[in-house]
């Protein structure tokens, strides 16, 4: 993979709120998780993230990812092979990327069949946006016919198309606000998973540097023995 085509990956990915942040994408999408997290970001009713443990052996790691695999890939209509899996797992250079690149694209082509079916379109997912359900002020088919409301002599009846705007202007607010929501909790969640990742590099780095203090306290005291001893031997 080229750096454009690198660049466009990793901005992707940035785009979705992942449980943990992200530091070296080759040990951080080892294990599979986060792949997972992804897709379910969305398709969440492909995906149960309680499947996909957090792993540090090579035995969890690739039972994550034939979990993925089997439940993920099969149904947006590949497969991972061997090679990949073991690459994935042994954190080889690039082998992220590359599943990134190709899950997008599966994904994306996942998403319009989903919508073009019958059904689909409430959960379009496709990749790259967030899910979205699109609000019209038309009835559903088979709904049963609304009837006028009376209208007191002089009050002029609203348009079908200003009605119709209002309710989809009223529903993309309700979206919009919903999502921003969301982004914001998320957001947080990983500010304060990252500040506490910072707290303990800190204590562990007072720890070491009360060692040290203690190493240079003894070594003093050993270079003021080594002295005293000098100096009696040179009387």
């Amino acid at each position: 993979m080229n750096d454009e085509e690198l660049q466009r990956v990793y901005q992707w990915v940035d785009e979705v709120p992942l449980s943990r942040p992200k530091r070296n994408i080759a040990r951080d999408f080892a294990d599979g998780v986060l792949m997972a997290e992804i897709v379910a970001h969305y398709f969440p009713k492909l995906v149960e993230m309680h499947n996909y443990p957090a792993a540090n052996s090579y035995k969890t790691k690739i039972y994550n990812w034939n979990t993925f695999n089997a439940k993920i890939c099969k149904k947006m209509g590949f497969q991972l092979t061997k090679e990949e899996l073991d690459a994935l797992c042994n954190c080889e250079p690039q082998a992220v990327e590359r599943t990134l690149k190709t899950l997008q694209q599966k994904m994306a082509r996942y998403g319009a069949k989903q919508k073009e079916s019958p059904g689909g379109a409430a959960e379009q997912g496709a990749a790259g946006r967030p899910k979205a359900e699109a609000a019209t002020g038309a009835a559903p088919t088979g709904a049963a016919p609304v009837r006028a409301t009376p209208r007191a002599p002089g009050v002029a009846a609203p348009q079908p198309q200003q009605a119709s705007r209002a309710v989809a202007e009223a529903g993309a607010r309700m979206g919009q606000m919903g999502l921003q929501d969301g982004g914001v909790q998320d957001l947080l969640a990983e500010k304060d998973n990252h500040i506490r990742e910072l707290r303990e590099t800190v204590d562990i780095l007072e720890i070491k540097i009360q060692k040290l203090e203690q190493l240079v306290r003894l070594k003093d005291s050993k270079i003021a023995t080594l002295q005293a001893k000098l100096q009696q031997g040179a009387y």
